[in-house]
């Protein structure tokens, strides 16, 4: 899948200009006129300034666009286009959702995104009006619609059918049991659940730099409050699975990009082998295996790419550095193939179906 190649610049901007300009009945001057083109630029610049000051907002329009990343990337979709974006005309009142997904089985779905970024996530609400709303557009466009849930405490992503949301008071609402009961990322979107075998090890090779007598530079040098300095040259790198080493790309890619976004605990630490030779050793595993088993979770495919997007959009402080990632559809199919064939990094898929049994009545038998 490809991403299609806009330029925002030049046609958003006008569309922008369009939308905002709207000059008094009788009005002569161009478009192009200075007065009339700075207003629109500081009626962008307010906007733009109020939204980026919203923490709820911005964190809402991210994973409404890592949602569609997510969805292209996973493999399911033979087109992904946002739905929420140009000109509307409507006689019943409607909402508009936030994605349509032609699927490869070529069935159309509209998604609507919802993030929950609650630390202890319980549950997903909606009001009622906004579900009266989109079920109207579902139906004028003639497709079903899904909620999907982004559950950002967990980098978790759930898909559900809008009638899963049950009536509870003033509003609908969906519990996280139901919710992952109920998910359809795997049968729809081809999401799937990654075993292997614990743990996983980057190793970091580094030789004692050589005492070259500069004392500006030392090999090891004592300071006085107890700690000393060690000069070390990093000299190889290793990947390890089950104490298997990678030797082939594909495992070594795999390995280093789980290292880096899977969800299990990591413990470092620098070991001395001898003959000035050191060892930086990352190590990850779950806090509980399942030796039965013979493989342990480590992650979903969206959940793994979620974690791959706020390392590249979020600083360590958590806060948001940029609002997109400049990647191509398809990483996750290169990087965790189904075809791998290794002895040395058995993979397990799985693909998890939802419940037949919905959680709810549906919506319509609530009434408004």
């Amino acid at each position: 899948m490809k991403r299609l190649s806009r330029r925002p610049e030049q046609i958003e901007t006008l569309n922008f200009h369009a939308a905002v300009d709207l000059p008094s009945p009788g009005e002569q001057r161009r478009v192009s006129d200075p007065a009339r083109v700075e207003a629109t630029v500081a009626q962008f610049e307010a906007g733009l300034r109020d939204s980026l000051e919203s923490p709820s907002r911005v964190r809402g329009w991210v994973s409404d666009q890592l949602f569609g990343l997510v969805a292209a990337d996973l493999g399911g979709c033979k087109l992904v286009k946002q739905e929420d974006a140009g000109i509307l005309f409507y006689e019943d009142d409607v909402k508009l959702p936030d994605w349509r997904l032609t699927l490869v089985s070529g069935e159309n779905v509209l998604v609507e995104v919802k993030a929950e970024d609650d630390s202890r996530p319980r549950r997903s609400k909606l009001r009622i009006a906004e579900v009266a709303r989109l079920k109207r557009y579902a139906e004028l466009s003639d497709c079903p619609l899904y909620v999907a849930v982004h559950w950002v405490a967990m980098s978790v992503w759930t898909l559900v059918p809008i009638d899963d949301y049950a009536r509870v008071g003033n509003h609908f609402e969906l519990d996280l049991e139901t919710a992952f009961k109920r998910n359809h990322m795997s049968s729809l979107l081809n999401d799937r659940m990654i075993g292997l075998r614990p743990p996983l090890e980057f190793r970091l090779t580094m030789q004692e730099a050589p005492d070259t007598g500069d004392a500006t530079e030392p090999n090891i040098e004592s300071q006085e409050n107890g700690t000393s300095t060690l000069s070390l040259l990093t000299t190889g790198v290793r990947m390890f699975a089950a104490d298997e080493e990678m030797v082939d790309e594909s495992e070594t890619a795999l390995v280093w990009f789980l290292i880096q976004h899977a969800r299990w605990p990591c413990e470092e630490k620098l070991q001395d082998c001898g003959d000035g030779v050191w060892e930086m050793v990352f190590t990850m595993a779950p806090d509980e295996t399942n030796a039965d088993q013979g493989f342990d979770i480590i992650g979903a495919l969206s959940e793994l790419y979620t974690r791959m997007f706020y390392s590249g959009t979020t600083s360590l402080n958590d806060e948001t550095t940029r609002l997109m990632i400049d990647v191509d559809p398809g990483t996750l199919p290169r990087l965790v193939p189904t075809d791998l064939q290794s002895d040395r990094l058995p993979l397990w898929h799985l693909w998890i179906d939802p419940s037949s049994t919905a959680a709810a009545e549906p919506l319509e038998d609530w009434g408004d």
